[in-house]
């Protein structure tokens, strides 16, 4: 049996959100992915095709498309009825994608410091000084999840400056799934932890100014294995 996480009823997509017009399936999956992360969508929330096909203005056939490759990502579960639910990971799966993606992106950090041009460091720097902004906004009570975005293309940045192609499939591969579903536990950290953040984005950048391969790998490790300690950590406690 399949838990179901508690929560208030989905919210409804804002304009910004809703469709005008026919979608792909991979932009759907896409953006379904999206709000597992931001933590729109919950674990546990059922995924009605009805809806979806409504709010994206499609048919059911990209739907479906759409939720079968995001049941592979390991993103959303069938329910034995058929029905389609945001994936409930169980710590043991997190703790696994973690593991696996501590070390995926400490490489693609490591191999980057060879790689990354200029003004991709610029980049990068522009993007941190984003991520920082808008995680602290949430300190004042403002709502949004461009911090998610900020800290998603923080990582791809990364991970594209790594110049291995292959390494970057691995890594996107591993940033859904379980990974994507956990994340909306951590969106909810506390303003300490939040600086801590910012803090282990800043020391990976340091060592890449730096050109400093084994200090940007160690430095992603454990930035990466203290975000899983922080899922863990409140899976345990919800």
């Amino acid at each position: 049996m399949i838990e179901r996480f508690p929560r208030a009823a989905l919210a409804m997509p804002t304009p910004a959100e809703t469709a005008t017009s026919m979608r792909s399936s991979t932009e759907i999956a896409e953006e379904i992915l999206r709000r597992i992360q931001t933590g729109r969508y919950r674990p546990g929330d059922p995924l009605s095709q009805y809806e979806l096909a409504a709010e994206f203005g499609t048919s059911r056939t990209p739907i479906r498309e759409a939720l079968r490759f995001l049941e592979a990502r390991r993103a959303i579960a069938l329910t034995p009825s058929g029905r389609a639910i945001v994936a409930v990971p169980s710590a043991k799966a997190v703790r696994e994608a973690f593991q696996i993606r501590a070390e995926l992106e400490g490489l693609a950090a490591a191999l980057a410091v060879d790689w990354l041009r200029d003004e991709e460091l610029q980049r990068l720097s522009a993007c941190q000084e984003e991520y920082a902004r808008t995680l602290r906004s949430r300190v004042q009570g403002e709502r949004g999840s461009q911090w998610l975005d900020h800290n998603r293309s923080f990582h791809q940045i990364i991970a594209q400056a790594s110049g291995n192609e292959r390494l970057q499939e691995l890594i996107t591969e591993m940033q859904g799934g379980s990974v994507a579903s956990a994340l909306s536990f951590a969106s909810r950290m506390p303003p300490r932890l939040m600086e801590e953040n910012i803090r282990e984005h800043e020391a990976i950048l340091a060592a890449l100014r730096e050109r400093d391969g084994p200090a940007a790998r160690q430095a992603m490790v454990e930035h990466v294995h203290r975000t899983m300690d922080l899922v863990l950590d409140w899976m345990a406690s919800s």
